[in-house]
């Protein structure tokens, strides 16, 4: 998936599902989980618990951004 470089604002958080700590490829993912249902179930999973992650750490940075610059 390629997305454009867009700059994101100093406050914006880091991903803390670094490469170094989880090396995977997307590649190998099907290697890994073979079977196209239990992959879509798991992926779905997984999005949703990375998303919540993702959008609790944005508000959360967003808050204290906006609280610092009052």
């Amino acid at each position: 998936m390629s997305r454009p470089n867009k700059e994101k604002p100093d406050w914006w958080p880091e991903n803390p599902y670094s490469e170094d700590i989880f090396p995977m490829k997307r590649s190998e993912y099907a290697k890994i989980v073979p079977n196209e249902k239990t992959r879509t179930a798991l992926s779905g999973c997984l999005g949703r618990i990375f998303w919540d992650i993702a959008s609790d750490m944005i508000w959360d940075r967003q808050q204290i951004h906006l609280e610092d610059k009052k």
